[in-house]
C-alpha cells in the first residue's frame, strides 16, 4: 500500500525554492487507509491506559498535584495544615513538621500553598467539575497523551514529513515507556509536553492563518503554568513563527492572560511574581552535573527510543530543502531542554528521570524524521516511496517492540496496584485510628491529607526530643497518636525519629497501622497510675 502521493500538492501555483521554508505550504492529504489506521491506533493506545491507569494520590507528586486541583476547585489557593490545637503557636520551623508533601509553609500562619506548578492541578480543576474527580485525572492524563501523539504527527506533516513517516514517528513517542510511565497516573509531565507540541504546532499554522499566532500564545503561556521550565521552548517558538511583527505581536497578545495568571498566583502565595512553589531551584544546578547528565541522558533516549533517532538528525542539513528556520528551531527546541536539565542534579538519577525530558523528546524525533526524508532525496523518485515506507515499518516495530521490552522489565504497569497502596492504607486509617488521631507518616503524608481529615506528623524530618514534647501534649489533651508507614520506613522512624511503645494494629499490604502506648501518668507521691 502506498501511503502518501509521489508528488507533493501544494497551495500555489508557483513552489517556493527549495533553499526557503514554504511559507504557506499546505501539507498533501493523507491517505484515508492512514487516517484510518491512526484513528485505530489512536483508540487502542488510550483503551490501553485507561485499563492501566490510577487516579490516586499516593506519593509526593502524584497527591500535590490532586491536593492542589480539590483546593482549587473549592475556590481556594492554599491549604490549611492540621496543627492540633494543644500545640498552641508554631513558628515556619515547627510547621513544615505538620507539612504533607506538595506543600510548603511559607508564612507563620496555618496556611501552606502547594509547591508544584498550578497549570495540572487547574485541569484536573476543570475536569472534576465537567466530568466528576473520579473520572477527571484518566480524562486529563489519558486525554493529554493521546493529543500529544496527534499533534506529533500533525507537526511532522507542517514540516513535510511523509505520512507514513509522521506517523511512524508518533508511535515512537508514544511508545517510549516514561510515557506510558507518566500517562497512567497524575503526573504533569506528559502534559507538559502536550501542551508544548501544540505550542509548537500553532506556531507552524501561523504562517498560514494570524489567528493561530494568538492560539501559540495562549497554548504556551498553559504549558508554562503546567512546567515553568517550559518557558526555555520560547527561542525555538520565535523561529517558528518567524520575524513577522504581526505574528509575534498576536503570539504575546494570546500569552497576555496566562502570564498576568501566573504573576498573580505566585504573588499571592509566594510573594513575588516570578518566585515558584520551587524556592530556590538554582540550588540545585551546576555544570558539575552535564557530563554524567549527558551521557544518561543518550544512554536511555537509545534505549527507550529507537536508537537511530539519535542519528539520524545530522542528515537531514545534507538535503537543501530541509536547511531552513524549521531546522533550526527543532535544534533551539531540543538543545534548550538538554542545556536546562544537564545542569540539575535530580534530572538523571533513573531511568524514569528522563520523564523531565518529555517535552524535549519530540524535537528529536521530529529531526530523526527530516534526517530519514533526506536520505531518501538521494533515491530516485520510484524507489522513494518504497524506501520511506519501509523505513517507517521498521521505525514503528522498533518502538512497540522495545516499548514492550522495557515496559514490562521496569515494570510501569505495575504502577495502579503500587499507588493503590496509598488508598487502600488511608481508607484502613479511617476504619481503624480514633476520630481525631494525630498520625505519624513518612511518604503516606500526601495520601493522608487527601482522604483523611487527620492531623499528620512527618516522620521523616521530626527529631525525637520534639516528638516526645509533641506526644506528651497530645496525650494530656486526650488525643491518640497513631502511624501509618511503609514497612522500610518503621526501623529508621520508631528507632530515630518518634521512639515509643508502638503496638502493630492492622497491616495494609506493605503498610503498618501503629498506635503509641501512652506513658503511665504518675503522681507527686511517685505512685503510678494506670491511664
Amino acid at each position: 500500500m502506498q501511503f502518501f502521493p509521489t508528488e507533493p500538492t501544494r497551495c500555489m501555483s508557483n513552489p517556493p525554492s527549495p533553499a526557503a521554508p514554504a511559507s504557506s505550504a499546505v501539507p498533501a492529504p493523507a491517505p484515508r487507509a492512514l487516517l484510518a489506521l491512526l484513528f485505530i491506533a489512536l483508540t487502542a493506545y488510550a483503551i490501553f491506559l485507561a485499563r492501566n491507569s490510577t487516579n490516586v494520590a499516593g506519593g509526593s507528586d502524584s497527591s500535590g498535584y490532586l491536593n492542589s486541583a480539590r483546593l482549587l476547585a473549592s475556590g481556594h489557593l492554599q491549604g490549611e495544615l492540621r496543627v492540633p490545637a494543644e500545640f498552641g503557636p508554631q513558628s515556619r520551623t515547627d510547621l513544615i513538621f505538620f507539612t504533607p508533601f506538595g506543600f510548603y509553609p511559607f508564612l507563620e500562619n496555618n496556611l501552606a500553598p502547594p509547591t508544584y506548578p498550578v497549570g495540572l492541578p487547574l485541569l484536573f480543576a476543570a475536569a472534576g467539575k465537567l466530568v466528576g474527580w473520579q473520572l477527571a485525572t484518566f480524562f486529563v492524563e489519558i486525554g493529554g497523551a493521546v493529543a500529544a501523539i496527534l499533534l506529533c504527527y500533525l507537526i511532522a506533516r507542517e514540516l513535510g514529513v511523509s505520512p507514513a513517516l509522521a506517523l511512524a514517528g508518533a508511535t515512537a513517542f508514544g511508545a517510549c515507556p516514561i510515557v506510558i510511565f507518566i500517562s497512567i497516573q497524575p503526573l504533569s509531565d506528559t502534559l507538559a509536553a502536550t501542551w508544548t507540541l501544540a505550542s509548537v504546532f500553532s506556531a507552524l499554522r501561523a504562517r498560514r492563518h494570524l489567528g493561530w499566532a494568538v492560539a501559540c500564545g495562549v497554548v504556551f503561556s498553559i504549558a508554562v503554568l503546567v512546567r515553568s521550565t517550559n518557558a526555555v521552548l520560547l527561542p525555538a517558538l520565535i523561529i517558528f513563527l518567524g520575524l513577522n511583527w504581526r505574528r509575534l505581536a498576536l503570539f504575546i497578545a494570546g500569552g497576555i492572560p496566562g502570564a498576568l495568571w501566573f504573576g498573580y498566583y505566585n504573588h499571592t502565595l509566594f510573594g513575588s511574581a516570578m518566585t515558584t512553589g520551587y524556592g530556590n531551584i538554582y540550588e540545585d544546578f551546576s555544570r558539575v552535573y552535564v557530563p554524567g547528565a549527558l551521557v544518561d541522558f543518550a544512554k536511555w533516549l537509545s534505549l527507550l527510543l529507537p536508537a537511530v533517532l539519535l542519528i539520524l538528525p545530522l542528515a537531514a542539513p545534507s538535503a537543501r530543502k530541509f536547511r531552513n528556520r524549521f531546522l533550526v528551531a527543532l535544534l533551539a527546541w531540543f538543545t534548550a531542554g538538554i542545556s536546562f536539565f544537564a545542569c540539575v542534579a535530580f534530572s538523571h538519577e533513573a531511568w524514569w528521570s528522563l520523564r523531565y525530558l518529555l517535552p524535549t523528546i519530540p524535537a528529536l524525533i521530529l529531526a530523526g524524521l527530516l534526517g530519514v526524508e533526506a536520505l531518501a532525496l538521494r533515491f530516485p523518485l520510484p524507489r522513494r516511496s518504497t524506501l520511506l515506507n519501509a523505513t517507517a515499518a521498521l521505525l514503528a516495530i522498533w518502538a512497540i517492540a522495545g516499548s514492550f521490552y522495557w515496559t514490562k522489565k521496569f515494570g510501569v504497569l505495575f504502577i495502579p496496584h503500587q499507588e493503590q497502596a496509598y488508598a487502600d492504607s488511608t481508607l484502613a486509617a479511617r476504619e481503624t485510628f480514633p476520630k481525631g488521631s494525630l498520625v505519624v507518616s513518612g511518604t503516606t503524608c500526601g495520601a493522608l491529607y487527601a482522604y483523611t481529615d487527620f492531623a499528620i506528623l512527618r516522620a521523616d524530618i521530626i527529631n525525637a526530643p520534639r516528638f516526645a514534647e509533641y506526644v506528651a501534649l497530645a496525650h494530656a489533651a486526650g488525643r491518640p497518636v497513631c502511624a501509618l508507614l511503609f514497612e522500610d520506613e518503621e526501623k529508621t522512624a520508631f528507632q530515630e525519629h518518634c521512639p515509643g511503645d508502638w503496638k502493630r494494629v492492622r497491616t495494609v499490604r506493605n503498610l503498618g497501622l501503629w498506635r503509641l502506648t501512652p506513658p503511665p501518668l504518675t503522681c507527686s507521691n511517685n505512685i503510678t497510675l494506670a491511664k
